[in-house]
């Protein structure tokens, strides 16, 4: 029996009419939830971007670091006026946002949702680069939001917020 070759995690990412368009590969996980909330951060600040779109269509499932994130990302954009669209999820990844209540806090379609994503000038975006502080703060920032969103939360992560402070306090 042949193994199925798991995809590398990866990000690409475009600008086209004022989106920021970032598209997922492999899993939403706590190694590329940092470089993707950086990046998404800059560029936000860079250029006149209205909508951040995540395309999920080649996304295979999502940890809680990487959904904390989102909703984290969610919220900060909205403050901004600019707004963060999760398209083209898979049953398996919408029930995930919905088992930690993140399916409250940002806009998710099954479909493309009326966005034309580019498939020319897409760039890789580093994935390795983030420190081991970066990562461990980013953790511990997208549990505490999950934590924040949903009352079944607290407890669920509680333990895991406490580990992760304590890495962050020993990394600084």
């Amino acid at each position: 029996m042949l193994e199925t070759e798991q995809p590398n995690d990866d990000l690409q990412a475009a600008i086209t009419d004022g989106k920021l368009f970032v598209r997922v590969i492999g899993r939403g996980s706590f190694k590329i939830a940092a470089p993707m909330k950086q990046f998404i951060a800059e560029i936000c600040e860079k250029k006149p971007i209205e909508f951040v779109v995540l395309d999920l269509k080649q996304c295979i499932g999502m940890d809680s670091t990487f959904m904390g994130v989102l909703a984290g990302l969610s919220g900060r954009l909205t403050q901004k006026g600019q707004a963060l669209e999760l398209i083209n999820l898979s049953e398996k990844n919408t029930h995930l946002l919905a088992t930690l209540g993140v399916d409250r806090v940002l806009s998710f379609y099954n479909n493309a949702h009326g966005h034309n994503i580019p498939d020319q000038d897409t760039e890789s975006l580093p994935t390795d680069q983030a420190s081991k502080k970066d990562l461990a703060v980013t953790a511990l920032r997208a549990h505490e939001k999950l934590a924040q969103i949903s009352e079944e939360n607290k407890p669920r992560f509680e333990r895991v917020i406490e580990l992760l402070k304590k890495d962050v306090n020993r990394l600084n």
